[in-house]
């Protein structure tokens, strides 16, 4: 299997990828890294099926791949939500025919929801995928890829909203498949411990340039490598950006030198003749330093810019939410019962639990009860972030919706847009066509323009990228509001709760350490 020159850019004309050629090996792990927006998973989608990137991008190349390629997206189709568990299995796409040869292998369908620790009755009883947690939803797209018996598998984003268990699961299938599999993660664990071959795509100069890498090496080895080539460029550069300057100055001197001999030697034919000659000689000399190879330094991605208003703020001793011996429920399932929480000011609290055990369903509960309370500003940040957006609108003018639509505001939407790395083309792009981290970002935004007091986040880090993370974090951690989350990013736990409830069957239990 094997990609052949593949290029892709968008229809505005900003390349994602140019020459792109790639051997798919049967045991490879090809970790797809890069920051937000820079086609990680536009790049996934082509090698799936690029007729769904037809909208928004220009591609060529070729593709010389197996027939029964794996495909788990970020995010699951919305189409897929009114549908159930067993549905989703029998359907190759909603309106298909079932194909009900499914239950002549139901003892490995069996095996995989045991594998998995989902439970079965959520096919049997055919429950609505849009009542399954964030890692449900991810547990059943990997038995549905599983069972096909795919020759490669691409996952983008396979650990969002998994439990630590079903992560180390997801790790080990990985690690000892034979079954070729590209993926993309920003789990810094899931690729040292997985990855063997590295695919990097970078956009640099505000994405004006871009560049891919590919080294078949693990994920450690590859930032190793990687730094120490960008060293040895940075020294290279240095060395001949130094001869350069030098050379410079030498020829600056000489051409000043004959400069003024010359203008003094008006009188003098043979002496003027002498001194032309040298002159054509520096100026050769400076045509051919114009044409030295000069190394240029190496150019990071830039860091996302967002903070909060400084004038939000929180009477600490306001209780902002309270429950006493509440029930938590999705559909006809009891989730939990005793449940007992008081938040207060600028509290930080994370929820933590395993999937399906109903962290989603009580920030949802939680937002529902504060969204109408008109002594405080809330902002919701779902885990699907397209429950919420409205997908064919552009960035600027969806958060012209909230903001208005005068010229003002749409100088500081664009502004604000571009401080998160946002260029023109991604500005004035359907939603649609953005990466999960770019609707992070702008979820993040809206929250912040907005100047919300009490922030309803639903795994905030899940698809932000490496460089955009710890921004995030430091932010959520100096936000003088209050935050209620949900997270199973071990790092935003300890930088930015000061409080951890653990939500089971009997309710909340505070974590101390």
């Amino acid at each position: 299997m094997r990609l052949i020159n593949v290029t892709l850019k968008t229809i505005y004309g900003r390349k994602i990828i140019e020459g792109l050629n790639l051997i798919i090996n049967k045991n490879d792990k090809i970790a797809l890294i890069g920051e937000e927006g820079n086609g990680k998973s536009t790049l996934l989608k082509y090698i799936y099926n690029p007729k769904l990137i037809e909208d928004y991008c220009f591609f060529n190349g070729t593709r010389d791949l197996c027939s029964t390629i794996g495909y788990l997206p970020q995010i699951i189709e919305a189409k897929w939500n009114q549908l159930g568990a067993q549905d989703y299995l029998l359907l190759d796409k909603p309106g298909d025919e079932p194909d009900y040869d499914i239950f002549n292998n139901i003892n490995l369908i069996e095996k995989l929801f045991v594998k998995y620790r989902l439970d079965i009755d959520k096919f049997n009883s055919n429950q609505m995928i849009s009542t399954l947690s964030g890692g449900e939803k991810i547990k059943l797209q990997l038995i549905k890829i599983l069972y096909k018996n795919p020759s490669l598998i691409l996952l983008d984003e396979p650990t969002n909203d998994l439990d630590l268990e079903t992560i180390e699961l997801l790790e080990s299938f990985i690690l000892n498949s034979n079954i070729p599999i590209i993926f993309i993660s920003h789990d810094q664990k899931l690729l040292e411990n997985t990855s063997n071959r590295i695919l990097h795509l970078e956009q640099v100069k505000r994405k004006t340039e871009m560049k891919w890498t590919l080294e078949n090496v693990g994920y450690k080895e590859y930032q190793k490598l990687r730094a120490s080539r960008n060293q040895k460029q940075d020294q290279e550069a240095y060395r001949t950006h130094k001869e350069y300057d030098e050379k410079k100055q030498i020829l600056m001197r000489q051409h000043q030198l004959v400069e003024n001999a010359l203008n003094q030697a008006v009188r003098s034919p043979s002496e003027g003749s002498i001194l032309a000659k040298k002159m054509k000689n520096v100026l050769s000399k400076e045509k051919a330093l114009e044409k030295m190879e000069i190394v240029s330094y190496y150019q990071p991605e830039e860091a996302i810019n967002l903070f909060f208003d400084d004038l939000i703020s929180l009477p600490s001793k306001k209780i902002i939410f309270k429950m006493e011996n509440e029930k938590l429920s999705v559909e006809d399932k009891l989730l939990a019962t005793n449940l007992n929480l008081v938040v207060k000011g600028t509290e930080k609290i994370t929820f933590i639990g395993n999937n399906g055990c109903g962290k989603t369903t009580l920030l949802k509960k939680i937002y529902n009860s504060l969204k109408e309370d008109k002594s405080i500003s809330v902002g919701y940040m779902p885990q699907n972030y397209d429950e919420e957006l409205s997908l064919e609108l552009t960035p600027v003018s969806y958060l012209q919706s909230f903001l208005g639509y005068d010229k003002e505001n749409k100088s500081k939407i664009m502004s604000c847009l571009g401080a998160l790395n946002f260029v023109e083309d991604e500005m004035n792009s359907t939603i649609n066509n953005l990466s999960g981290g770019q609707k992070a970002k702008l979820y993040l935004l809206k929250l912040v323009l907005l100047k919300n007091d009490v922030l309803i986040l639903d795994e905030p880090t899940r698809n932000l990228s490496p460089l955009s993370t710890p921004v995030i974090k430091k932010i959520l951690s100096n936000f003088k509001g209050c935050i209620i989350s949900s997270s199973h990013d071990r790092s935003y736990i300890e930088e930015v709760s000061t409080s951890i409830y653990k939500l089971q069957e009997d309710g909340l239990t505070k974590i101390d350490d």
